[in-house]
């Protein structure tokens, strides 16, 4: 039996959680045939479809699903009838309340197919308390670039990128950013140049 550390269990659960959200809004209505609208959890944002698209953020916006990623990844997303669900940013048991997870999935097919991105500022401290509950949790350290990634250890990743890595964060002197994988980290771009 593989013991996953709590990070681990956060990272599985909210794919699990997804999952159901995802099976629940693929759910018929009965009298119109036409599918159910998720019902986002307190704190969560509703999905974001193809007219909630912005154009680019200003300095002083705040980091939405929509704004967090390449304009034209999220139209990309939108025409794939793809939708975002916010959830607050969690490392294991440390929320970074500034910050925001977001959970691009197919909202009329039940799956744990998705794509996971999200942003947060981040303090020294908050840095050094993640650092060590990942490392803890078996998670690897890689230095590069100025920046620091810790990635997921080889029984955790649900997804791999082309170099194999699994979710990934990215540590930066400011702030933090997560994907599904490694690679796809390239894509969070915040806050906007």
């Amino acid at each position: 039996m593989i013991r996953l550390g709590p990070t681990a269990r956060h990272a599985l659960a909210a794919t699990a959680v997804l999952a159901g959200a995802l099976a629940l809004t693929a759910c018929a209505d009965g009298d119109s045939g036409t599918v159910a609208p998720a019902t986002p959890e307190p704190g969560a944002s509703a999905p974001i479809s193809g007219s909630q698209v912005t154009s680019a953020p200003s300095q002083n916006a705040e980091p939405t699903c929509d704004t967090i990623l390449p304009s034209d990844t999220v139209e990309d997303f939108v025409d794939a009838g793809w939708a975002a669900r916010q959830d607050p940013f969690y490392v294991g048991n440390i929320e970074l309340s500034d910050g925001i997870q977001c959970t691009w999935g197919d909202p009329k097919v039940a799956s744990d197919q998705v794509q996971v991105y999200g942003w947060a500022p981040l303090s020294a401290q908050q840095s050094d308390e993640i650092t060590t509950e990942l490392i803890d949790s078996g998670w690897e350290k890689i230095d590069g670039d100025g920046v620091v990634y810790l990635t997921a250890p080889e029984e955790m990743i649900m997804s791999r990128d082309e170099d194999g890595y699994g979710m990934t964060y990215r540590l930066s002197d400011h702030d933090i950013a997560v994907s599904d994988t490694k690679q796809g980290l390239l894509l969070v771009e915040w806050p906007p140049s």
